[in-house]
C-alpha cells in the first residue's frame, strides 16, 4: 500500500515533501502585483525559477557557523547570498521564509541530489512522525480502505 500525501486537517500523520517549496506566499505576492487574468501565470513563472533555483547543485547558500560551546558547527541560511536578498527584497518575508524553509529541508533531507523526497510527518506537532505514529496511520488508512469496499 502507498503512502499519499495528507494535509495537516485531515490527519495528524501524513506524508510531508521535504524541500518542496511552498507556493502560497508566491500567489499572494503575484495577486498584490498583477491583475486578476494574470496573477496565476506570474505566480506559476515565479514557482518555477524559484523551484529552478532550489534544485541548482551549484548553488549553495547557505554558511558554517558554530553551535554554542564551538566543538560543533551546523550549517545555516546565508541571509546576504545574492538571489535569496533579490527575493526577500522583490517578493518579501513570506516568499523568503518560504524559500528558506525548502533550502533547510532539502539539504537535510536530499543535499545530493537537491530534489523533495517524501517524509512521514506528525503535522500536529511539527515533526517526523515516530514508528509508532506510522504504524497507526497505516492501519487507519488499510481500515479506511476495507470500509470503502463494504
Amino acid at each position: 500500500m502507498a503512502l499519499k500525501e495528507q494535509q495537516p486537517s485531515q490527519s495528524l500523520v501524513g506524508v510531508k515533501r521535504m524541500g518542496e517549496l511552498d507556493q502560497k506566499p508566491f500567489l499572494d505576492v503575484a495577486k498584490r502585483k498583477y491583475p486578476d487574468k494574470i496573477a496565476d501565470d506570474k505566480a506559476l513563472e515565479l514557482c518555477s525559477l524559484w523551484e529552478s533555483y532550489l534544485r541548482d547543485p551549484h548553488w549553495h547558500p547557505f554558511k558554517v557557523v558554530a553551535v554554542e560551546g564551538g566543538e560543533d558547527h551546523k550549517e545555516i541560511i546565508d541571509e546576504e547570498d545574492t538571489r535569496l536578498k533579490f527575493l526577500k527584497n522583490d517578493l518579501g518575508n513570506k516568499a523568503y521564509m518560504a524559500m528558506a524553509a525548502a533550502l533547510l529541508e532539502v539539504n537535510k533531507y536530499n543535499p545530493s541530489s537537491r530534489y523533495a523526497v517524501s517524509e512521514l510527518w506528525n503535522y500536529n506537532e511539527g515533526r517526523e512522525a515516530t514508528l509508532k505514529e506510522g504504524v497507526s496511520y497505516v492501519l487507519k488508512q488499510r481500515g479506511a480502505q476495507k470500509e470503502e469496499k463494504l
